[in-house]
């Protein structure tokens, strides 16, 4: 057994005994390692230690707990086995820059790329494309408003947004004249307030003069300060990427998720959604944390 195969294992075994007490030592001896050895393997693999590992996704689980039940924040803490329902909400703040009370009362986060209640645990696949398939450190970039102007859909179901897709693609010459990037385009996530819980728009940047056609719509995006990571392989692994700066680059890099739109970037690099030399870039909104 190589050594990713060891640290999915030890992954396997940290999904099935998220609500029990588990010590490093029982994780490296399930994986068939010292713990000092095994600890040195895992933070090799998957960029996080596997105590790291383990809080986060049992803070994940937490998430979708405060999303799907009504157990108390105080059963929750005690569930996934933190000391108390004060270092719950701070390890629970670290990680999603809002308290699991304010967390609770906004539905309308659940669905978007903010992958607060991502229950996906990282398999073998997974951890190759931390290794070769993403940038561990992202570029911080300033980036000035942004005009964007495309098709808009309710939802992120993956066969809704490739019809969306089509549908733009075909109709991009209507923008002809006042797109910025004739090449570039994006997709833009955000937060509708509504049942439908977030939007997902196909679009080219434009200049801010010009009609918007029948049936798109204008988005206008402040200035912002962005950490830029960039995404190689299939769309099917966006996940990963996803929950590797959602669950290990964002709690340490001491900055907070700011609450407005994140998007990708698709420029000559991407090459289809199943092309695995595809590449595109990931924005997200970021500020300095005040705590």
């Amino acid at each position: 057994m190589n050594e990713m195969q060891s640290v999915a294992r030890a992954i396997a075994y940290i999904e099935s005994h998220l609500t029990d007490e588990m010590t490093v030592e029982q994780v490296a001896a399930e994986a068939g390692y010292s713990p000092f050895h095994f600890h040195r393997i895992f933070t090799a693999v998957t960029r996080s230690s596997v105590s790291e590992y383990i809080r986060g996704r049992r803070l994940t689980y937490a998430a979708y707990d405060l999303f799907h039940t009504s157990l108390r924040i105080i059963e929750i803490a005690v569930k996934y086995h933190f000391s108390s329902q004060e270092a719950f909400t701070r390890s629970f703040q670290r990680m999603f820059s809002i308290t699991p009370g304010q967390f609770r009362k906004q539905k309308h986060m659940k669905d978007t790329l903010f992958r607060a209640m991502e229950k996906k645990p990282l398999d073998e696949l997974g951890l190759r494309h931390i290794r070769e398939g993403m940038t561990l450190e992202p570029e911080i970039l300033s980036v000035s408003e942004l005009t964007l102007v495309g098709l808009e859909i309710r939802g992120l179901a993956s066969e809704h947004i490739q019809e969306l897709w089509s549908s733009f693609r075909q109709r991009a010459a209507e923008l002809e004249h006042s797109r910025v990037h004739p090449s570039i385009f994006y997709a833009l996530i955000e937060l509708t307030g509504l049942k439908e819980e977030v939007s997902y728009t196909a679009c080219v940047e434009v200049g801010r003069e010009g009609r918007t056609p029948d049936g798109m719509a204008t988005k206008v995006l402040p200035s912002a300060t962005y950490a830029v990571f960039s995404h190689k392989g299939t769309v099917e692994r966006i996940p990963d990427t996803f929950q590797y700066i959602y669950s290990a680059w964002l709690p340490k890099s001491g900055n907070i998720r700011l609450n407005q739109p994140e998007f990708a970037r698709y420029d000559h690099r991407y090459l289809g959604p199943m092309h695995e030399a595809s590449e595109l870039d990931i924005y997200i909104p970021i500020g300095l944390s005040t705590t």
